[in-house]
């Protein structure tokens, strides 16, 4: 791995400051409102960022920052080989715009999980530190996210509907909006057996999946991501789904945390959907990369981008026709 080229005090610096940020803001972000692009895992993948950014605008003045908000949602470390150009972009983005960048929490954003899936590892060698160092970059950052809000309501005032942001799902704890709003941070997520509630809650924020088909209703075991059975992590069916869009006058949830082939996928009759941003996960699966952008009628306009051979450079790259992109008009409450 080459060096990162940022000085450490820069990146101490970057962190300190934008942990007050997020001190600032609250835990669920309310009335987002739209135009606003949405985006799903990154994953280290900073040239798969790149490729949205030069193809669709990017958060600067000679982009659309002026025009459009955004907000990301979650794991933007792990698994690829760039975590860190990745995250001081968006830490970067979010310093210089505090109330129209988003910065949701993933559940590769915990120093349990990304020290062992590449962020530990990728700290340790390209900043030639000792991780446990607490004084680390590594250990700072992990700091830094336990300020990270988990949810987010998007609010467009023409059509009155609102939409939920949040990484990974429901569950069965999370029954009203309002109780992830009162989760205190900083937020140390328990992996393992769990008796708390709130921890409960952040386990299905951080972990929880739709059932595998829309007729399993209900809840199960995850038993995908919990092989132990320890039945901290849930998945729930398009009934759970449907309730608490009812129950909460929420009309669709947009996660993350799963990389459909086709980069997006829709379950529940279309009141969730879920997307990742980077392509060909962990370089195995081919997978489509997407990012959406809604606009102010609840238009919902998913972006498409193709895998690239390995190599390919960016003045190359290229992307699905504009035609192939699908407008998804979202649900009344």
């Amino acid at each position: 791995m080459r060096p990162f080229q940022i000085k450490k005090e820069q990146i101490i610096e970057l962190i300190n400051e934008v942990t007050q940020v997020f001190q600032a803001q609250p835990m669920l972000l309310k009335n987002l409102k739209p135009p606003i692009k949405v985006f799903g895992n990154i994953h280290g993948d900073y040239n798969d960022l790149m490729r949205f950014f030069d193809i669709w605008k990017a958060p600067q003045e000679t982009g659309d920052i002026c025009s459009n908000d955004y907000i990301f949602l979650g794991n933007y470390v792990d698994r690829g080989t760039q975590s860190l150009e990745v995250i001081c972009l968006l830490l970067a983005l979010k310093l210089k715009y505090p109330r129209q960048i988003f910065l949701l929490r993933g559940n590769h954003e915990d120093r349990n999980v990304n020290r062992y899936l590449g962020f530990g590892q990728e700290c340790a060698q390209r900043l030639n530190e000792n991780i446990d160092d607490p004084n680390s970059i590594f250990q700072k950052m992990n700091d830094l996210f336990e300020w990270m809000p988990l949810g987010a309501i998007i609010v467009d005032k023409m059509t009155q509907n609102r939409i939920l942001c949040v990484h990974g799902g429901i569950g069965n704890s999370v029954l009203k909006i309002e109780d992830i709003d009162k989760i205190q941070r900083p937020l140390k997520v328990q992996l393992g057996a769990i008796t708390d509630t709130v921890q409960q809650m952040c386990m299905d924020i951080l972990w929880s999946d739709p059932t595998a088909s829309e007729e399993v209703l209900g809840m199960e075991v995850n038993s995908q991501r919990d092989p132990q059975r320890q039945n901290n992590i849930m998945c729930f069916g398009p009934d759970i789904v449907d309730k608490f869009l009812k129950q909460n006058q929420i009309s669709m949830i947009v996660r993350s945390h799963q990389n459909p082939v086709d980069a997006i996928e829709k379950f529940s009759a279309n009141q969730m959907i879920t997307i990742s941003s980077c392509a060909n996960y962990c370089g195995t699966t081919n997978n489509n990369a997407c990012q959406l952008t809604i606009q102010k009628n609840s238009l919902i306009t998913p972006n498409i981008t193709y895998p690239l051979p390995s190599g390919t450079p960016r003045q190359q790259i290229s992307t699905s026709p504009e035609g192939e992109t699908s407008p998804l008009r979202s649900a009344p409450p």
